[in-house]
């Protein structure tokens, strides 16, 4: 498959489903610890106190681990806020510190805050997370307050810091609010590509930028295959199966990725023309047409094979996995030279996907009679689509752990 892109796919459709405030009360039996992660960006170098008097900071991730509620949390002698119970998502916020909603974005306690917190960071770079200056915690050592709006302007005088603008404050939270609630709205994601995607953002390469607009195309491109090859072969439930279950899942993976990292059109290299906005519409994307002349060619030519027979529409299908696989090899391979752990991570996911999706497919083919399954297609035009060296658990399908 030629590495073409359709921007749209990657950009669109990010689905921000409101926080419900549901808790864990960290009672689960099963569970010795409870641990969550502080956040406005991951908000590390902050001090916490559990109830049974352990204490600890939390790391780059913004994380905290104790055995009982209540967790205070401080800057020195400067108290932020104590939880009585842990959200769903365990995520602490601002607003989670100060007890108000989550989506309650204006409270002047929670702007206050907000400002306060990022105008701490390290770097004065709160897209790489928000690491607290130690003089900032040195400077409140000796004292005994709890947060008050009311005061951050002596609070930046007393920690020698300049407060970050209000509207600026704001935006950040409100981004880092959505898409944290987008990540949690995705129900289906493993619980360690839900830990990637919440994590600081990595330093990603052109590459790898690249990387992210590609796979959201042969993404969309599998889906588009799969939902019309089930157009006219609907007694093949593999493909409605694969297209609902897991490929809408793997869409939404790479357009959480892009999210992370507020990518622009403009940010990829590897498109053969720009839309004529950046806003787009899910409403503007019309299924097997795309802007892009070698990617309308390959989906041209895949549904003109699987609309012959069923045995060329599950053959199609071993097709497009075996090139996707072939193709995330190489791009997670790029992340991590770059160190780009969460793109690893949620490419593995991908990947482990087209192992599961390859042998559906084959299963298909042999259910038909055809003995060899996907292997009966051989190799054409160099690339080889008997692959039985393909992982697969106990039920013929790939599996997530290798």
């Amino acid at each position: 498959m030629t590495k073409t892109i359709l921007i749209t796919s990657v950009l669109c459709s990010f689905l921000l489903i409101g926080c419900t405030n549901s808790v864990n009360n960290g009672g689960d039996e099963a569970s010795s610890t409870i641990s969550g992660q502080l956040v406005d960006s991951y908000i590390s170098n902050v001090e916490y106190l559990c109830s049974d008097d352990t204490n600890g900071t939390t790391d780059i991730n913004g994380s905290f681990e104790c055995a009982t509620l209540p967790i205070k949390f401080k800057l020195g002698g400067l108290e932020l806020g104590t939880i009585t119970q842990i959200p769903s998502d365990n995520q602490i916020f601002p607003q989670d510190l100060l007890g108000v909603q989550r989506a309650d974005l204006n409270n002047t306690e929670v702007i206050a805050m907000a400002r306060f917190l990022q105008s701490c960071d390290e770097d004065n770079n709160t897209e790489n997370g928000i690491q607290i200056r130690q003089r900032v915690r040195t400077a409140f050592i000796d004292t005994n307050l709890t947060f008050d709006a009311t005061q951050i302007d002596t609070y930046a005088e007393d920690a020698n810091i300049s407060l970050i603008d209000t509207q600026s404050a704001i935006s950040h939270l409100t981004l880092t609010t959505e898409y944290t609630d987008a990540v949690n709205g995705v129900t289906k994601l493993p619980t360690n590509v839900r830990a990637a995607l919440l994590t600081p953002r990595s330093i990603l390469n052109q590459d790898v930028i690249n990387t992210l607009s590609y796979m959201g195309n042969e993404e969309r491109l599998a889906y588009d295959v799969y939902t019309k090859l089930y157009e006219y072969f609907p007694s093949l439930f593999q493909f409605t199966k694969i297209a609902e279950n897991s490929e809408t899942t793997h869409m939404t993976t790479v357009q959480l990725l892009a999210k992370k990292y507020a990518l622009t059109h403009e940010a990829f290299t590897n498109i053969d023309s720009l839309p004529s906005s950046d806003e787009i519409d899910n409403s503007n994307i019309v299924k097997g047409e795309y802007e892009i002349s070698e990617l309308q060619e390959l989906y041209d030519a895949l549904i003109l094979k699987g609309r012959n027979s069923q045995q060329d529409a599950l053959e199609v299908g071993c097709m497009v996995e075996v090139t996707d696989i072939n193709d995330l090899e190489t791009d997670i391979a790029l992340a991590k030279e770059a160190n780009a752990s969460d793109v690893v991570v949620a490419f593995n996911f991908l990947r482990d996907g087209s192992y599961s999706h390859y042998w559906s497919f084959d299963r298909g083919l042999k259910n038909l009679g055809v003995t060899d399954g996907c292997c009966t297609l051989g190799v054409i035009d160099g690339v080889d689509y008997c692959q039985p060296d393909y992982p697969q658990n106990m039920q013929g399908g790939g599996h997530a752990k290798r």
